[in-house]
């Protein structure tokens, strides 16, 4: 470990430690002590030693800070991602002495990712060269900023309630594995903490933007199997007429009755399952070039996946993880909140290969009406992916997640004949770039 770095951990844990009075009363400590240097010609020194004084007090009452507590959060089901979730949070005093001027604050889990991308951008600066220029990548977004929670007293054995708010700033399971109670010395220099360990976690869903209603051409079509998966979607398993029994006919489809009165089986007919079927695909294969807001961006699939909600339809979300899924959702089938749920926990694939997505796209491309495709590339494999769904006929939609500080032009390759089908979104204007379209 670098000096640099372990002076950064240093200064990292004792940010929270000092309040702001702390910060100003420390900076004054150097400077006293910088200029009072010369005992005879200056009398700064008598700053310094009263400054250090306080400074003493102040760091041997922060460490008289005695207490147990426990705390147990009211959290919701689900949160949304950019949206301010609040909660009621519980503290109980467990010790025998009053306890005034507490102050709440919430402990995060680090993501794994954060920490694996950390470690490539160190490792590539070190193969690079501490001394060339290189354009910096925009940081990722924090997991939730949180607002410390001011407490009331808390007699002995005693329980308090407060409201608490945090903005989550990513989509997934929001990890509070523990909470840190805070007290300041008199002087209000320093914070002592206890920690308490209360593990908790909420889903953060997806952020929702607003989004047209896309006119997805395409008409209903036959689906194979479709009384089993659609449950009554559309005109699934309506009843036509009576007719004569033929060979192969299914036993469960006997009309017993009329078989009684005829002598000879008869058997109920209906009509074919056809409905809309609708895919939404979406690309999670993110390598070095595509930052983490990128691929946080992608999450505009969960947009359409309300959008494209239909009573009389099914949307199939497709997508590769450590292995390639498919979820359909729809009356009957599940529910688009289900489907939410599923994007919130879709994490970027670093290593592997794109044709895995584009043969679940192309195996189910016969079953489907039309097809959203939500890209952070667009290199020759999804250009590909493209060209084969309009060579079997596949309405579609194109949206490309790009970084808003790109300049380079986009080619729309297979699509150079329909342009208006390839939508071009930049990181941080979605929304606007979504309705301008």
């Amino acid at each position: 470990m670098t000096l640099s770095e372990r002076a950064g951990r240093l200064l990292t844990a004792w940010r929270g430690k000092v309040t702001p009075a702390g910060w100003i009363l420390l900076s004054s400590l150097c400077f006293t002590a910088l200029v009072g240097l010369d005992t005879e010609s200056s009398i700064a020194f008598q700053a310094f030693a009263i400054l250090a004084a306080i400074a003493l007090f102040s760091l041997l009452g922060a460490s008289y800070f005695r207490g147990r507590f426990t705390v147990v959060r009211m959290l919701p089901r689900f949160g949304t991602q950019g949206q301010v979730l609040c909660y009621r949070v519980r503290v109980t005093n467990e010790g025998k002495r009053l306890q005034s001027g507490l102050t709440l604050h919430e402990v995060l889990v680090g993501s794994s990712l954060d920490d694996e991308r950390r470690r490539k951008r160190r490792a590539f600066r070190s193969v690079r060269g501490s001394f060339r220029l290189a354009r910096s990548k925009p940081k990722s977004p924090a997991l939730a900023w949180l607002k410390p929670v001011g407490l009331p007293e808390i007699p002995a054995g005693g329980m308090v309630e407060s409201d608490a708010c945090l903005l989550p700033g990513r989509r997934g399971l929001l990890e509070l594995p523990a909470a840190k109670i805070s007290r300041t010395d008199p002087f209000g220099l320093l914070r002592a903490f206890r920690t308490v360990n209360c593990p908790q976690s909420v889903l953060i869903l997806p952020k929702r933007y607003r989004v047209p209603d896309l006119q997805l051409p395409g008409r209903e079509q036959y689906q194979l199997g479709g009384v089993t998966q659609a449950s009554g979607v559309g005109r699934s398993e309506e009843f036509v007429s009576l007719r004569e029994y033929r060979r192969g006919d299914p036993l469960r489809h006997i009309h017993w009755r009329s078989w009684a009165k005829r002598g000879e089986p008869i058997v109920k007919e209906f009509e074919d399952e056809f409905f809309v079927r609708h895919g939404l695909v979406l690309d999670t294969f993110a390598d070095d070039t595509v930052s983490l807001e990128m691929f946080e961006e992608a999450s505009v699939a969960a947009s359409f996946a309300c959008t494209l909600r239909n009573q009389e339809s099914l949307l199939d979300l497709m997508f590769v993880g450590p292995q390639a899924f498919l979820f359909t959702a729809g009356r009957g089938v599940a529910h688009t909140d289900q489907l939410l749920e599923i994007l919130a926990g879709a994490q970027p694939v670093e290593s592997g290969d794109f044709e895995s997505l584009t043969s679940l796209v192309l195996q189910h491309s016969a079953t489907l009406t039309a097809c959203v495709l939500v890209l952070i590339r667009w290199d020759a494999s999804r250009q590909t992916l493209v060209e084969r769904l309009l060579q079997l006929g596949v309405p579609l939609h194109v949206f490309l997640i790009r970084d808003a500080a790109s300049r380079t032009e986009i080619d729309p390759g297979p699509l150079r004949s329909a342009p208006h089908l390839l939508r071009v979104l930049r990181t941080g204007q979605i929304e606007h770039d979504i309705m301008k379209g």
